[in-house]
């Protein structure tokens, strides 16, 4: 979606989360927003004026010029906002996902060569064989399971 490629959407996103949007102005949007002193500028104001302008165009948000004052505009959102919610959520979940898979391949790379280190144990240690085998198939039991989590998340992430 063109949104989540706009510059300071990642700061927007949080207030339409976690906000239900009525008689807003653009002024409430931008008091709600984490910007730093040194963030609070001409163009970051411009920014938000601008993703507030998509919200309207995507149909996420209604805007109601106030007649008194043409300049001012009162934003309320609409039915569609709650799909935006659900698909962002999802968006977020499907991050989570992907960081825990980056995960799991760091975890399964270090059993793997633990595995192959125990072969080397095997050798260099004749009499503990017997548990070093143990602790190998432990290794490789650990191995399987964490294969077998990073195939499952892998199958969500790929729909995606």
């Amino acid at each position: 979606m063109q949104l989540l490629s706009m510059p300071l959407f990642e700061i927007f996103l949080p207030i339409i989360q976690s906000n239900s949007i009525q008689n807003w102005t653009a002024n409430d949007f931008w008091k709600r927003m984490k910007l730093t002193k040194n963030e609070r500028h001409r163009f970051n104001r411009q920014r938000m004026y601008r993703i507030l302008r998509k919200l309207v165009e995507f149909g996420f948000l209604e805007k109601k010029i106030i007649q008194s004052n043409p300049r001012f505009s009162r934003f309320h959102e609409t039915s569609k906002m709650f799909e935006f919610r659900m698909l962002e959520q999802e968006n977020i979940e499907i991050s989570q996902m992907k960081i825990e898979e980056t995960k799991l391949n760091s975890e399964i790379i270090l059993l793997e060569k633990q595995i192959e280190k125990y072969e080397g144990l095997k050798v260099k240690f004749p009499r503990m064989k017997n548990k070093i085998a143990h602790a190998k198939e432990t290794c490789l039991s650990q191995l399987i399971e964490i294969k077998a989590y990073r195939s499952a998340l892998k199958s969500v992430t790929v729909l995606n």
